[in-house]
């Protein structure tokens, strides 16, 4: 009996070992792989090139979910959201200071116009008087030459 219990546990325990050796080979290669995609990512991303490090990223997460580089993708991927949404959130600030210095613009252009149109047209110039001009010289009639 005691034999049999030590082959049993033996099998249990080689089983187990087994395992551990399948899950790592499984998964080192997978992590590995995924290491190597999130530094490519993040020099991506230091070279302000976010929209490969947003597809890099995204591929990370999607193909190696259990990985602790989906775990940093995933923060990665967050943090470039909260960047760029904070990005949009200035433009659209500074596009409203111009905006609104434009209507100002207008509005003053506007009160310009209507005062020009308001006001009435000023008087023209007196025009020099024009003097007469003298009558036609008369012209003298041909001498004729007599001819002897």
């Amino acid at each position: 009996m005691r034999l049999r219990t030590m082959v049993v546990l033996t099998a249990i325990v080689s089983s187990l070992l087994g395992a551990v050796a399948v899950y790592l080979v499984l998964t080192v290669p997978n992590d590995l792989q995924a290491g190597a995609m999130l530094r490519s990512a993040k020099k991506s991303l230091a070279a302000h090139d976010n929209a490969t490090a947003r597809a890099t990223l995204s591929k990370i997460v999607q193909q190696y979910p259990r990985t602790d580089a989906a775990a940093a993708a995933t923060v990665a991927l967050v943090a470039l959201a909260n960047e760029e949404r904070q990005q949009v959130a200035n433009d659209v600030v500074s596009l409203r200071r111009i905006v609104e210095a434009q209507q100002k613009a207008l509005i003053a252009l506007g009160a310009k116009v209507d005062a020009a149109t308001a006001a009435p047209p000023p008087a023209p110039a007196p025009q020099p008087v024009a003097k007469p001009a003298p009558p036609p010289a008369k012209k003298k009639a041909p001498v004729k030459k007599r001819r002897r």
